[in-house]
């Protein structure tokens, strides 16, 4: 999947996630006590003219007990996000003004408990 916003995740030095690149999943660094893995989701792109990519990535299956932090950060739900930085119209803002609105078609069924 390719995340909304911001992602900022901790794992630990526990592998198994990995990132799509050039058409093949491969490991992500595991992240130790004093370094995070910063995802820039879809929204971000776009807002940012496409600057910086988002990421498609997953976590794979492993034999151990695998824990992270997570923490998802992204605008206040009233956020106009129709616009890029330089006055584009985002891909999102042909169907959407309003962060809240286009975040909840993003998730689906996900429950929103971190907005």
């Amino acid at each position: 999947h390719i995340d909304s916003t911001v992602t900022v995740l901790s794992t630990f030095n526990n592998g198994g996630l990995e990132m799509l690149y050039k058409n093949k999943y491969e490991a992500a660094p595991a992240t130790g006590e004093n370094s995070f893995i910063v995802n820039i989701g879809k929204l971000v792109d776009d807002l940012i003219d496409n600057k910086v990519p988002s990421v498609r990535h997953r976590v794979a299956e492993v034999d151990f007990d695998r824990y992270s932090i997570t923490y998802f950060l992204g605008p206040q739900f009233e956020a106009d996000i129709s616009k890029s930085m330089t006055g584009k119209l985002t891909d999102a803002g042909q169907k959407y003004t309003i962060f809240g609105e286009w975040i909840k078609d993003y998730l689906g069924a996900i429950e929103l408990f971190y907005y």
